[in-house]
């Protein structure tokens, strides 16, 4: 029967392929034909000529037609292939998993290779924590006990040897003897705790005799001067414990010290605080080793590369990138020292020579040296980072956890940042083919796990209502680097759309009640197009479901503030749908709509008009005159026309869309009330710029209008809507443009008031309220307060919205006029001139808002 479990090198793996061909009844041509793979191709998967990649859909079809289909069975498949192709696991070759049954003398060493810091850049950004470790060397008598085990954890490649090294290194110089007991590989331990026992006088004959840790502790409790004994590696708490215990039993190889020169170190991967917390008493002391500070790291990169490659500012840029990793660090900064110090006739014009060009590359997704591994300068073989984190992945499918590699891999298809655990519904993941069957206790124990070794870190939300998982920017690249990536990404695109999907499903993007929820789930939107970019459109099969999420979340953006942001997410993935979707297809449309939408709300008129232009004709053709979306894009050139001064313009635009969305929508839908509440517009701009007669039938018309939308916002959507706030905003704007100032300087505080509450105090619409507030002051002749209350909001839109937002000079033409009743004369016009030259240069000579700001400088040079 094949036993995938003792595969140790090439040769046992292909012996144990045959085994499973033969249980299956087939031949090699058979077996060829069922999962379409050249014979000769799989002729050498079991003479071990050559070895599948791991995951790969060859090797998952080979074992599904040999009658491999269950999850845990395929892990151990996986596992076996995984050791057959190490270094050292050639044909014939054991590795340290698999032992030979009859062992050469190992030579070990328990003298802490101190000398390998002289070869390694200066430990930096550990002060503190090498200070609070050093307090264990020499404890001073009398002082109260501190924990004299302490456990360095943190994610593969954080420096955790580095660290015990630095304080071995220190011990030795005060006279204190170390011991040093690699504990990575388990035979390499046994033979290290055995040289620890001979060096304490336990005579070699008698280390089989009775119990060797019992042994041992009793000469370390006895010893006669200061001692340090480093447990490295341990990556296996258990290995540390006897025999079906755990370390806090205490009887293992960890252990309360009795003496009180004594103390111990262990360095893991694993901070599971069930096998280093003591029940009875606190002897046992953890220590996170975590990234270094983009300062601390910097100065790695700078003594490694020289100032060749860069300054400061622009190493900190790359320790940045590289998560202030030190493992990445010395391997960034190894790299680009050797390429500086080369003659430039020898330099590639591929290699990245200088830390900035390091970013950008790694941005591009070109420079790979640092992920995928290669030799070192002085040709010797470098630990690689990838391989690193691969080995942790491997622990866990050995501790019964092979779930845990997907689940990075899933995880790392998201994007950088907080990703809610609650994102992962167990019922999707169990009816995908990557995760058949899996069970929410089995997903969650992987997550633990994975927490458990540092590949995440699991942390409350925002809000406290659940938790999120994050990754290091690194771990997520290497993940998405493997080999079986490739051949699942059809399987993980079509997961993460049904997860994204259901997600978002059912959040109105517009409404505040739902962007808490959304400000944890928008990045993540358009990770399927981001991977997509990476792995080619072959693996896509529902184009429109990689999508949706995405245009949600720039619904979202936009709705909550974010025009910019949200702007950049539309081109991005507009882009990336190029290759999947036709130029007509109304989710590319509503895609472009979009992104039309945030130019707006960013002040970017022109551009917005003329896509608008566009995007209407289009859906005039694609979907009809009639559909909702094209009404959309209707009234939304309407508002840009309105903007830029061309009432009658945007009237037309307005009535074309209130006139379909009355006919297909009704007229009570929120969308016809949005018309109607835009026709009113209409009539306040005009009130605002005629006289007489005219300007009252014109406000008469507004305020009517306003009323009868306000009362049925108010029964349809409620007093706190968005929508709800705008006609309070407009019907505010006519009780001001009538004089109807205490009406309108009671509505206006409450739409403040409210405004602040449902939309933050910062929001477009937030800032447009109070900027109305105080243009309602100075009409009531309090300049004072009315400067007060301008500044503080021409100071949040230059923030916000960036200084040219036509908005932000709204607020400074505002300024100027307050300026100028306060006395302010020369300041006042120095600004308004400022302004008109701003408006020129943003809006153009002839737009209203333009000539506004060019009369009120003309009347004030006058005076």
């Amino acid at each position: 029967m094949s036993e995938p479990a003792i595969v140790a090198t090439r040769d046992d793996f292909s012996r144990q392929l045959v085994l499973l061909r033969e249980e299956a009844g087939l031949t090699v041509r058979e077996l060829a034909r069922a999962i379409g793979v050249p014979a000769s191709t799989l002729g050498g998967y079991f003479t071990g000529a050559h070895l599948p990649r791991p995951g790969s859909k060859a090797f998952r079809d080979l074992l599904r037609a040999c009658g491999v289909l269950d999850a845990p069975a395929v892990a151990a498949w996986d596992l076996a292939l995984r050791r057959a192709r190490r270094p050292g696991g050639g044909r014939g070759e054991r590795s340290a998993e698999a032992p030979p049954e009859h062992p050469a003398p190992l030579a070990v060493s328990t003298r802490a290779p101190t000398d390998r810091l002289a070869r390694q850049p200066r430990v930096r950004g550990r002060a503190d924590l090498l200070k609070t470790l050093a307090t264990v060397l020499r404890r001073t008598p009398g002082a109260e006990p501190a924990p004299a085990v302490r456990v360095l954890h943190g994610l593969g490649g954080s420096g955790k040897s580095t660290l015990a090294l630095a304080l071995a290194r220190q011990a030795e110089r005060q006279g204190i003897r170390v011991w040093w007991v690699a504990a990575g590989d388990p035979v390499l331990f046994t033979a290290s705790v055995q040289a620890v026992a001979v060096d304490l006088g336990i005579a070699p004959e008698h280390l089989r005799l009775g119990s060797l840790p019992d042994r041992v502790w009793t000469c370390l409790n006895g010893y006669d001067r200061p001692w340090l004994l480093v447990f490295d590696g341990v990556d296996d708490p258990l290995r540390l414990a006897l025999p079906g215990g755990g370390i806090a039993d205490g009887n293992g190889w960890v252990r309360p010290i009795e003496s009180a020169w004594g103390a111990v170190v262990v360095t893991t991967r694993n901070r599971d605080s069930r096998h280093w917390t003591a029940s009875d008493e606190r002897w046992v002391q953890l220590h996170a080793v975590d990234p270094l500070t983009p300062d601390a790291g910097a100065h790695v990169l700078l003594e490694l590369a020289g100032d060749a490659a860069g300054d400061l500012a622009a190493a900190q840029r790359l320790s940045i990138r590289l998560g202030g990793l030190p493992l990445a660090l010395s391997l960034a900064g190894r790299y680009l020292g050797e390429v500086t110090a080369m003659p430039p006739s020898f330099a590639d014009p591929g290699d990245a020579a200088g830390f900035d060009d390091y970013v950008n590359a790694m941005d591009e997704g070109k420079h790979h040296e640092l992920l995928d591994g290669s030799t070192a300068p002085d040709g010797g073989d470098r630990e690689t980072i990838g391989r690193t984190w691969e080995l942790s992945l491997d622990l866990l499918a050995k501790a019964g956890v092979p779930e845990a590699r997907r689940v990075l891999r899933l995880l790392s298809c998201l994007r950088h940042g907080p990703i809610p655990i609650d994102l992962l519904r167990p019922d999707l993941l169990a009816a995908s083919p990557l995760f058949p069957g899996l069970t929410a206790r089995r997903l969650w124990q992987s997550i633990k796990e994975l927490a458990n070794v540092g590949l995440v870190d699991r942390q409350p939300t925002d809000d406290d209502a659940g938790e999120s998982v994050v990754l290091h920017p690194l771990v997520r690249e290497v993940s998405r680097r493997q080999d079986d990536m490739a051949g699942d990404a059809a399987a993980y695109l079509a997961l993460l759309a049904a997860l994204l999907s259901g997600a978002v499903g059912d959040l109105d993007p517009k409404h505040p009640s739902s962007w808490a929820r959304w400000s944890a789930l928008a990045t993540h939107c358009a990770a399927p197009l981001d991977l997509v970019a990476e792995q080619g459109p072959g693996h896509v099969a529902d184009a429109v479901a990689l999508v949706e999420p995405a245009l949600a979340a720039t619904r979202y953006l936009r709705a909550a503030g974010h025009p910019a942001k949200a702007a950049e997410e539309c081109a991005a993935a507009l882009a990336a749908v190029r290759r999947l979707l036709d130029r007509d297809d109304p989710v590319v449309l509503a895609l472009r709509h979009e992104q039309c939408r945030s130019w707006y709300d960013a002040g970017r008129y022109d551009q917005a008009k003329h896509d608008l232009h566009d995007v209407l004709e289009r859906r005039r053709r694609v979907l009809g005159a009639d559909h909702p979306d094209t009404a959309t894009s209707a009234h939304y050139l309407g508002r840009v026309l309105f903007d830029h001064g061309l009432l009658e313009h945007a009237r037309r635009y307005f009535a074309e869309a209130l006139d379909a969305r009355r006919r297909v929508l009704g007229e009570r839908h929120p969308d016809t009330l949005t018309s109607f509440n835009n026709m009113a517009a209409v009539h306040l701009e005009r009130g605002r710029t005629t006289d007489g007669e005219e300007a009252r039938r014109e406000l008469d018309i507004a305020e009517e209008m306003l009323r009868e939308v306000l009362k049925a916002r108010l029964e349809v959507l409620g007093e706190d809507h968005p929508a709800t706030l705008v006609t309070y905003h407009h019907l505010s704007r006519v009780l001001q443009a009538r004089g109807d100032l205490d009406q309108a300087e009671r509505l206006v505080r409450r739409l403040v008031d409210v405004s602040v509450r449902v939309l933050g105090p910062n929001h477009r619409r937030t800032l447009d309220a109070r900027q109305l507030s105080a243009d309602v002051r100075h009409a009531r002749g309090d300049a004072a307060e009315a400067d007060e209350l301008t500044r503080q909001v021409l100071h949040a839109r230059e923030q916000v919205l960036g200084p040219d937002h036509p908005a932000t000079l709204v607020s400074r033409h505002r300024l100027a006029l307050v300026l100028h009743d306060l006395g302010s004369v020369r300041e006042a016009r120095d600004l308004l001139a400022e302004v008109v030259a701003d408006r020129e240069r943003v809006l153009g000579s002839r737009h209203p808002m333009t000539l506004r700001a060019s009369a009120d400088l003309a009347v004030l040079e006058e005076r």
